[in-house]
């Protein structure tokens, strides 16, 4: 969730992002320091209320197994068979505060947020989880950070050298914040006779150099990120009678390592190989992932789902929805549990997830966040869930806080380059 929350304001991390933000850069520099601000202060020694934070404990406990939580008192809310959690998040005397309330309105000011958790019984007696997120992040209007997004990939299209050049001469403070934990390594543009140009971006984490600022956190990435293993593909929608099956954006997570490759021109994806064409509005998102708890690795394989570009002039992000069965990694041990439950949240509406910039009727634009899962009980659902809570666990606490810090640390001083920015431009 932090890294998905980090993924909008971040993209200001260039000159062109900063500018894109309004038409004049008064409004680029203002607009771009409330989208910061708003993640900054998620971050600012963030605590739960008692309520809340014993029932999201308690829903990581049981998320697979959610007949132990649907008569549990952590609900703020029943209608039927519907169970409700809602919180609201604001800075309270320097601290980011969520508090369970049975009545949670839309965020009104930057920073602010609503939580929202809802477990149901459907057909069959299966339950469905839908959580959604949304946080206040000024008055960026949608379409403006489509056109962010535009221009990172459009500065994107220039040498590694003046690339570097651009986000630490823009971003000083920032470059050095986030590169106590990781470091831009790997840089590789490549001009095309039609104007595109390839590109490969790689990230190396070195979750060492935070040992000792950071304990906690440092063993906690080792434990759990650095073994992890992923690929993320778009590419074009299998249609009928069409053969065309161009990838258009990559990413491989490999031993701390995250790499990134992509073709652009002038703003604009572009398939990987083949001529320059438009972007279809719908893709085919494939994804291969392995996690590694304790003794056990468990991953999936071939997880095939739709992804839309959602753009309105009220929201733009992207829409997605997983509805084929992957192929499951799993240890030995779960070989003896029956499997069939493995499938259910891949049928009917299937696995949804939505990340977009939305503007609200208050005035205000949140980061918008929903996800939709089906979940049939098993004992193989309980083993699974078992795992997940336990890194859970060991991520709550000390862990967290530590995440925390090093979060609000570096997006103050994002905040503070872009303040400079707006000083050298008077």
């Amino acid at each position: 969730m932090a890294l998905l929350a980090l993924a909008i304001p971040s993209l200001s991390a260039c000159r062109a992002g900063v500018d894109a933000y309004a038409t004049d850069p008064v409004s680029a520099h203002q607009t771009a320091s409330q989208a910061v601000t708003s993640v900054q202060f998620r971050f600012d020694r963030p605590l739960r209320d008692a309520r809340y934070d014993a029932a999201r404990m308690r829903i990581a406990r049981y998320a697979l197994a959610p007949s132990k939580v649907e008569n549990d008192t952590i609900w703020t809310s029943h209608a039927g068979s519907r169970r409700e959690l809602t919180a609201f998040g604001r800075i309270v005397e320097g601290r980011y505060l969520f508090s369970a309330r049975a009545q949670v309105p839309m965020p009104s000011r930057v920073g602010e947020s609503r939580h929202y958790v809802a477990l149901d019984t459907i057909a069959g007696g299966d339950r469905l989880w839908r959580t959604q997120v949304d946080q206040a992040i000024g008055s960026v209007t949608p379409q403006s950070m489509a056109n962010v997004f535009a221009a990172l990939f459009r500065s994107a299209e220039r040498s590694p050298d003046e690339i570097r050049a651009d986000y630490r001469r823009t971003m000083p403070r920032a470059t050095a914040s986030f590169g106590r934990l990781a470091a831009l390594d790997t840089m590789r543009t490549s001009r095309l006779d039609d104007g595109s140009t390839l590109i490969t971006l790689g990230v190396q984490l070195h979750p060492d150099r935070i040992a000792g600022e950071l304990p906690d956190l440092s063993k906690y990435l080792k434990k759990y990120i650095s073994p992890a293993r992923y690929n993320l593909t778009l590419r074009d929608a299998t249609v009928a009678g069409v053969r065309t099956n161009a990838v258009w954006f990559v990413v491989e997570g490999d031993d701390d390592r995250v790499l990134l490759r992509f073709r652009s021109r002038n703003g604009r994806l572009q398939p990987l190989d083949g001529p320059a064409r438009p972007m279809p509005d719908t893709l085919s998102l494939v994804v291969d992932a392995s996690a590694k708890f304790g003794l056990f690795t468990v991953g999936v394989e071939q997880m095939r789902g739709r992804f839309v570009f959602v753009n309105t002039a009220d929201e733009v992000g992207w829409d997605m929805r997983f509805s084929t069965p992957p192929s499951w990694d799993l240890p030995p041990i779960a070989g003896r549990l029956v499997r069939g439950s493995l499938s259910r949240p891949f049928q009917g509406d299937g696995v949804s997830a939505r990340l977009t910039v939305k503007r609200l009727g208050n005035g205000q634009t949140v980061i918008h966040r929903r996800t939709d899962v089906a979940v049939s009980e098993s004992a193989i659902m309980r083993w699974l869930g078992n795992l997940g809570f336990t890194a859970m666990d060991d991520f709550a606490g000390r862990v967290e806080l530590e995440e925390a810090r090093f979060l609000s640390q570096a997006m103050r001083a994002m905040r503070q380059d872009i303040g400079a920015l707006r000083v050298t431009d008077q």
